[in-house]
């Protein structure tokens, strides 16, 4: 067995964290001299904090290793890896947003006016986070696929937002769903909108709507905003417009 100060220099942690560590239950000294309070620890002690100290390295956090235990490192990494693909993708989409705001000045969206006779969108809906949409996409893609339905559009509503929590149908207009299960119905008003093209894809949608809104010669009116993806046959990459409605 080996003290806790030799045993720090060892793994590379400092005492403070090793005490730390006891304190919250991860690791705990093999011996505690009664006399001195001087904390030992065997190779078992140490290779355990040389896994903690690697999972730390890699961001995973205290709770997941307590929860889990060091010795699922594997499956702890796998689960970290994850999270950085995900915050990855999350910057990139930042990114992509900070070039078009950059970019701005050089270029100007294209936007057009439209009057609407309206129409009614049905499909898949859900209430909850932004990050819950997807799934909504991937349920009426399967539809229509399944059912062969040939489309060149379709729809993503926003019914509501309030908070974080976003109440969302992702559908065709409703002459196109016969048969799909589960749907849900909007009637789309009758009315004008101001139309712009998102460029850099579903990443640039939030941009095109803060793009819309500073813009000065239009007037929103309350009705709900869609996005509208176009995806004429054989054309490898939708056209993806947000519609808002306006005076």
């Amino acid at each position: 067995m080996l003290s806790i100060g030799r045993t720090a220099y060892l793994v590379g942690l400092t005492t403070k964290a090793i005490k730390h560590y006891e304190e919250i239950g991860l690791v705990q000294p093999t011996y505690v001299s009664p006399e001195s309070g001087y904390r030992f620890y065997s190779q078992k002690e140490q290779q355990q904090l040389v896994r903690i100290k690697t999972l730390r390295n890699f961001g995973v956090s205290l709770s997941d290793i307590l929860r889990e235990g060091d010795e699922q490192m594997e499956s702890l990494l796998r689960n970290r890896k994850k999270e950085i693909e995900d915050e990855i993708n999350k910057l990139q989409g930042k990114m992509e947003g900070i070039d078009q705001l950059l970019s701005k000045g050089e270029k100007e969206m294209e936007t057009r006016i439209v009057e609407s006779e309206g129409f009614t969108v049905r499909g898949y809906q859900m209430k909850g986070p932004v990050s819950e949409i997807p799934a909504e996409w991937d349920r009426l893609i399967k539809e229509i696929n399944e059912k062969d339905v040939a489309v060149e559009e379709s729809f993503g509503v926003c019914l509501s937002m309030e908070n974080d929590i976003i109440h969302y149908i992702a559908g065709l207009k409703a002459e196109f769903t016969e048969g799909f299960p589960d749907t849900k119905e909007v009637v789309i008003p009758a009315g004008k909108f101001i139309v712009a093209k998102v460029e850099g894809g579903i990443p640039g949608i939030p941009a095109t709507y803060d793009y819309i809104i500073q813009m000065e010669d239009i007037k929103l009116r309350d009705c709900y905003d869609f996005e509208r993806y176009v995806h004429p046959a054989g054309a490898t990459e939708d056209v993806i417009e947000i519609w808002m409605p306006i005076e």
